[in-house]
């Protein structure tokens, strides 16, 4: 399965976009501000991945310095 992902500057172009999609016969969605946050930050999280354990105090340290 592949995935793509448009970024529309006009709504009505996104709408237009996913009914092409479904016309097609494949699955599309039109995601919210937040679930777009949602998904970047997900992303992230993932390559930024070490592996390693670390406790709560440092990771508020590290915020708290920003």
């Amino acid at each position: 399965m592949e995935t793509l992902l448009i970024n529309t500057k006009n709504p009505g172009n996104a709408k237009f976009i996913l009914e092409l999609v479904k016309k097609l016969g494949e699955e599309g969605k039109i995601l919210t501000a937040e679930q777009q946050e949602d998904y970047f930050l997900g992303a992230m999280m993932s390559n930024e991945k070490t592996g390693e354990k670390v406790s709560r105090n440092e990771i508020f340290e590290k915020l708290n310095k920003k």
